[in-house]
């Protein structure tokens, strides 16, 4: 089995990390309608939920795909490798062996009686006359700085004129990170400009970044099925048993390197996470960007603490123990409200008013700004048999369609056999639909 540059200890610690993760979020969890679910409930990465992780993988990828194919970007795939003093490792012969060229540590040398850990490498050493103190040295050329590395490598692109000069909304990537042999990192970059543009961008890359530093195509005919070929890759089938991890995803878990990146052209993705599914990255940036959905955050802790839209609240946070209800009420000021930031990009500030619940003769009441108010509950908020009541009680004939598809998305997840699942855009869908029932 390849080790990819990892010591028989770095492998027994990585091991020893996803057993202490995975006990974890099995032990400690949050207490919702008295029931405790667990936080490996929640989490998805390559070895805990991994199919729903690589789900969120190729969607990410696919819409990057099909933003561009809309925008009729042209598509440019690149490869990235570090220069040879970051091999620790190179192939000779088709067998693996030891750099010469190599800048990190390997050995001890020993000049003059005096010890030195590769001479050649240029590192502050701190020392006390006569005998050199080793303990404080950093060796720069490991795994995780060589990935830095690389995104500096890609960065000098991004910041070159060929690049930045073409409108954000006009340029998109995804990219992945992936190890040689040795254990050293190299990017793969699939990256998607205005056709017009394709010949600079290609002359700047074979400037900066000249073979065998850098290799460009430009005839790749799927370009998203070529990247997720190395995202795939590197991820293991752990389905039917997640103990058989190998030592290409123990080189990720042990150095702490992410497979995948986007370009930011999409509403964050924890905004994303929040609402499970209900839009698809493009949907929602486009909701968000048409300022038909609003996202609040909170500015201590920078969470997203709302999310609505003309017809609701899409999502808020619930309380699940009195440390959090006790820690919300702390940051309440006298007038009982709560500083916030709105949008996910933190732009302006605003205060909302916090409604206190009230319970008088068995119903529900809030007290809000200076008023007791009757509850009107949103469908998420009502109970299985209320909401059912609620959908059946909806006017075909005067309620929102969204409102319609919304309520009745709502009953399907919980369940109920009401029609098949549509996303809110799906209007067209969903007026055929009210038709047929109406002639029914």
């Amino acid at each position: 089995m390849k080790n990819y540059g990892l010591t028989n200890w770095q492998i027994k610690k990585a091991h020893e990390k996803i057993l202490k993760n995975k006990e974890f979020l099995q032990k400690n969890g949050v207490h919702i309608d008295n029931k405790f679910v667990p936080y490996a409930d929640f989490v998805k990465n390559s070895y805990t939920n991994s199919d729903r992780y690589i789900a969120e993988l190729q969607h990410r990828a696919w819409s990057i795909f099909d933003y561009a194919k809309e925008k009729e970007l042209k598509n440019v795939f690149i490869t990235l490798t570090l220069p040879s003093k970051w091999h620790k490792m190179k192939t000779y012969k088709g067998k693996l062996v030891y750099n010469p060229k190599f800048a990190g540590r390997k050995y001890i040398c020993i000049i003059n009686k005096i010890k030195f850990i590769n001479a050649h490498v240029k590192q502050h050493i701190p020392f006390i006359e006569p005998i050199f103190d080793f303990s404080q040295t950093i060796d720069k050329y490991l795994p995780r700085n060589a990935s830095k590395e690389l995104s500096k490598m890609l960065k000098r692109f991004f910041d070159d004129r060929s690049y930045k000069n073409i409108n954000k909304n006009e340029r998109c990537y995804f990219r992945v990170t992936e190890p040689h042999k040795d254990g050293t990192p190299h990017l793969h970059i699939s990256l998607f400009v205005p056709r017009a543009n394709v010949e600079k961008i290609v002359k700047a890359l074979e400037r900066l970044y000249p073979s065998p530093l850098g290799k460009i195509e430009t005839d790749i005919q799927s370009p998203v099925s070529y990247l997720m070929k190395y995202i795939l890759k590197t991820l293991d089938d752990l389905r039917e048993d997640d103990t058989k991890i190998t030592n290409l995803s123990l080189w990720y878990l042990y150095h702490g390197i992410a497979r995948f990146y986007t370009s930011r052209t999409f509403v964050a993705l924890d905004v994303y996470r929040k609402l499970n599914g209900k839009y698809t990255l493009i949907e929602l940036t486009k909701e968000y960007l048409s300022q038909a959905l609003s996202i609040y955050l909170d500015t201590t802790t920078k969470k997203v603490i709302l999310i609505e839209n003309e017809f609701g609240t899409l999502y808020t946070p619930k309380p699940v123990n009195w440390q959090q209800k006790i820690d919300f009420n702390d940051r309440l000021g006298e007038d009982g409200t709560i500083q916030i930031d709105s949008g996910f990009d933190s732009v302006y500030k605003e205060k909302i008013v916090v409604p206190i619940p009230l319970i008088i003769d068995n119903k529900e009441f809030v007290y809000y700004d200076g008023n007791v108010k009757n509850i009107k509950k949103m469908p998420y908020q009502m109970n299985d048999f209320e909401l059912y009541n609620y959908f059946n009680n909806l006017d075909i004939d005067s309620v929102d369609d969204k409102h319609y598809l919304y309520t009745r998305n709502l009953l399907i997840d919980r369940g109920y056999d009401v029609g098949e699942l549509l996303k809110l855009t799906a209007i067209d869908d969903l007026e055929f639909e009210l038709e047929f029932e109406l002639e029914g």
